[in-house]
């Protein structure tokens, strides 16, 4: 079993799913099986879309891109998800506002993967 997180998505009206345990039956939304979101690892497009993680003791900093990300309604980064030895955390984003945010992990947690969701390009995972 991997420790990956699975994150699904509808290819009819765009409604995301974050897996929590996997027992087997697809998930279905709009009357279709819901698609994998197949994460990206290396860097393809103009725009950065790789996460940057910053760890100071239990606080975790995150920057999708090292030239940041754009925040615009039309291409923006949705949301950020930190995949610990202990579960996960997400954090949704703003628009117009930069592709930071700050997670704490409780005492003996690790930081395994980063997910960022871009609107245009799709999901992005750093592995730690």
């Amino acid at each position: 079993m991997s420790n990956s997180k699975k994150f699904l998505i509808c290819s009819v009206c765009g409604n995301m799913v974050g897996m929590i345990e996997d027992k087997g039956p697809k998930l279905v939304c709009c009357g279709k099986k819901m698609n994998e979101l197949v994460a990206n690892t290396t860097e393809a497009s103009v725009e950065k879309h790789i996460p940057i993680v910053n760890i100071d003791n239990n606080k975790v900093k995150v920057q999708v891109g090292s030239a940041l990300h754009p925040m615009t309604q039309e291409h923006h980064i949705s949301w950020i998800y930190l995949l610990t030895t202990q579960g996960g955390q997400r954090k949704s984003l703003e628009i117009d506002s930069d592709p930071i945010v700050e997670f704490a992990l409780t005492e003996n947690d690790k930081l395994l993967e980063v997910y960022a969701y871009c609107n245009l390009h799709g999901l992005w995972k750093l592995e730690l």
